[in-house]
């Protein structure tokens, strides 16, 4: 999971662990490219708005990589139509928004 807010990412690490998942954590976009080579995810749970790289960067960065196939799911609070269809065309498999995922809890 590729987030810079600590309680989100919280959050959704216990949801994620108690579906049996086991969850790496990363705060930035620098830091999820070494996640990404070190532990070789199937999916990746990924905020927009980060530091350092954003998201956009990053998915595109993975996007380029080998061709193994990881799942990536943007989680941003950009909720506009148009946020979510870039994410979708930029290689997201899907796209939420943090409020109607923390809403429905």
């Amino acid at each position: 999971m590729v987030e810079d807010d600590p309680m989100i990412m919280n959050l959704v690490t216990i949801y994620l662990e108690k579906a049996g998942y086991d969850v790496v954590n990363v705060e930035d976009g620098e830091k999820a490219k070494d996640m990404y080579f070190t532990h070789a995810p199937c999916l990746i749970i990924l905020d927009l708005m980060l530091p350092k790289v954003s998201g956009e960067a990053f998915c595109r960065w993975v996007r380029k990589q080998d061709a193994r196939e990881v799942s990536i799911i943007m989680l941003s609070a950009k909720a506009r139509t148009e946020d979510k269809i870039a994410g979708l065309k930029m290689g997201a498999d899907k796209y939420k928004n943090k409020m109607s995922i923390f809403g429905s809890l």
